[in-house]
């Protein structure tokens, strides 16, 4: 397995950042640089995301609590439930979430898909 500077990997990252089309040349080099100097912090795939270890976040709900437990959501359009489903494959293929049965659901929410504005 390559690092965090294998060549291929930063020069991918370099070319998936957008730079502002108001950089001259000298600035947009030295944005490139700058992303590639600090290629280790981004990543190319959720499954290159690393837990961590150092600090537990808990949420202080009470048992007695009770949630919705039904989600009054909105159809996706096929472009949504494209995206969303192969986003929702790829956090389960990195052990961020799993399948779980019904009688363990404890609450639910709607989903809401918004384009980026650029």
């Amino acid at each position: 397995m390559h690092g965090p500077f294998y060549p291929p990997r930063v020069e991918t990252i370099v070319n998936a950042v957008r730079y502002g089309t108001h950089l001259n040349e000298e600035q947009l080099q030295k944005s490139h640089e700058l992303v590639a100097e600090f290629a280790d912090v981004f990543v190319l795939s959720i499954r290159e995301v690393k837990p961590v270890d150092f600090i537990k976040f808990c949420l202080q709900i009470p048992r007695d609590t009770t949630f919705l437990k039904r989600v009054h959501q909105r159809p996706l359009t096929k472009p949504q439930r494209e995206y969303l489903f192969l986003v929702l494959d790829d956090m389960r293929r990195a052990g961020i979430m799993c399948f779980i049965p019904s009688d363990e659901v404890k609450a639910v929410a709607s989903t809401v898909l918004v384009q980026k504005a650029h």
